[in-house]
């Protein structure tokens, strides 16, 4: 079955609550890249200074179909709770896993 890679970057204030519902919705497997910093669309820059404190969460997750689509829901449940926090996913193909 196809794969896909979703591409996760949320405050990390919101870790805890993000990690369960991901598992929750299947997340079985995933790459963790902690102190992510950046400037995002809806949330102020998150880049760990005096002016601009905080760090963003980034999670790599591959995943088929049914899993993905659950997964992909579960994001957009805490998007909805947390609009201010900057929540992004973005899903890419792999095209190949080693």
């Amino acid at each position: 079955m196809a794969q896909e890679l979703i591409v996760l970057i949320f405050n990390s204030s919101i870790e805890e609550e993000m990690s369960e519902a991901l598992q929750e919705a299947g997340m079985r497997y995933f790459t963790r890249i902690p102190n992510v910093h950046g400037v995002g669309e809806v949330s102020e820059p998150r880049l760990d200074s005096h002016v601009w404190p905080g760090t963003n969460t980034m999670y790599l997750i591959c995943a088929d179909s049914p899993v993905k689509d659950a997964i992909l829901k579960a994001i957009a449940n805490i998007k909805e709770v947390h609009r201010e926090e900057g929540v992004k996913a973005f899903v890419l193909p792999a095209t190949s896993c080693i």
